[in-house]
Formats: C-alpha cells, structure tokens, sequence
C-alpha cells in the first residue's frame, strides 16, 4: 500500500483528509504526507485502514485504480 492507494480510498469514500485523519485516529499531516509520498504507510497504519474499510469489492476496485494511474482524477 502506498500514498496513492489511500488517497485512491479516501476519495472513493469522499472523505477529506482531517476526516480520515478522525477516523484512523492519526493526524491530518500524516495523512498528507502519506498520500504526497514524503512519509511511507506505517504497519500501524494499514491495520487501521484494513479494520475500519475491509477489503470489500469497492475497496479494491479503489485500490486497482489507484494502481493503473499516477493522478486520480478529482
């Protein structure tokens, strides 16, 4: 996982980054450094994302985007 891939979910589930921050119970500069690549996706981290979104079709379908383009288009 990587900071393309939790934006990829953060828009999908058209959350702002200080929800998601909220949400995951970390910061909002965490959450903007993960997704503009300055910080990596801590193990922490992905856990959190994996209890609280699954990996439900969406979420994978968020993810295989995510993959397939560098820039999400917002």
């Amino acid at each position: 996982m990587n900071g393309e891939t939790v934006r990829a979910i953060r828009v999908y589930k058209e959350m702002t980054q200080p929800e998601l921050a909220a949400l995951l119970k970390v910061s909002t500069s965490t959450i903007a450094a993960v997704e503009n690549g300055h910080r990596v996706v801590s193990d922490n981290l992905r856990i959190r994302i994996a209890q609280t979104f699954g990996a439900g079709q969406d979420i994978m379908e968020a993810i295989a985007r995510a993959k397939e383009s560098e820039k999400l288009a917002l």
